[in-house]
């Protein structure tokens, strides 16, 4: 799930989601306009096990914010290496 803080995020959350269902990675873009604790609160309660947030600092910078579920705190992270840990993260066991 790639949520957004602020509508000045949209372009780099719906960049990020073209990039992770590119790698194969199933994930939804949720840009409505209500605050973030009420999108993770929501995502918290129907599992979401992992959310990528953004706000305007993490699109300037080109990080994400990872939310994992059952975990208060959250790890600011290079994109590209978020990415590549979520798809190993994803991969079946052998």
């Amino acid at each position: 799930m790639v949520c957004t803080i602020t509508s000045e995020a949209d372009g780099y959350a719906k960049e990020i989601t073209e990039q992770l269902k590119a790698a194969g990675v199933r994930v939804e873009l949720d840009t409505r306009n209500e605050t973030i604790n009420l999108k993770v609160r929501e995502h918290s309660l129907v599992k979401t096990p992992v959310m990528f947030v953004v706000g305007t600092r993490e699109s300037a910078e080109k990080t994400v914010a990872i939310r994992r579920l059952g975990s208060q705190k959250q790890e600011f992270t290079p994109f590209d290496q978020a990415k590549s840990e979520l798809i190993e993260a994803c991969k079946a066991p052998y």
